[in-house]
């Protein structure tokens, strides 16, 4: 029986107050591969990003990492910005660097409301939770509910 386990871990931490940095890796028992990327948080823009292949199959997979490179200046908010990466990092690159952007653009809006509420909480421990993060969405138009 041929199986295939993978995991993709998404971590984000706020180095200042414009700025969510991702660390994103993936891997199963062929590949393993990591990203650092920088997005900016008032328009989801790519401002720096970096990959390193720990683990892959063939001699051409590091050659990919350079490729990363396209990503800067593309944003995580714009129309199409899925299909955007497939194409400029996943075919011309590593589809698997590809995927592991798009699973960090997708915790973009988790990350941002994660923040507000832990800041929420510090000043009212008694918070009503539910009402928060209602209100917090009502008041991000820009958010991409999945």
């Amino acid at each position: 029986m041929i199986t295939l386990s993978r995991s993709h871990v998404i971590s984000a931490e706020f180095p200042d107050e414009q700025t969510i940095r991702f660390n994103g890796i993936q891997d199963d028992h062929i590949y393993s591969m990591e990203i650092t990327m920088d997005v900016r948080i008032a328009d989801g823009e790519i401002l720096a990003i970096e990959g390193i292949m720990k683990r892959y199959t063939n001699f051409v997979c590091p050659q990919a990492e350079p490729v990363l490179q396209a990503a800067v200046g593309m944003s995580l908010r714009e129309e199409g910005w899925e299909r955007r990466v497939m194409k400029e990092i996943g075919r011309k690159g590593c589809e698997h660097f590809a995927e592991i952007i798009m699973e960090c653009g997708h915790c973009l809006d988790q990350a941002r409301l994660s923040r507000a509420m832990w800041e929420s909480l510090q000043n009212d421990p008694g918070l009503d939770q539910e009402q928060f993060i209602q209100t917090w969405i009502d008041g991000h138009p820009e958010i991409q509910l999945s």
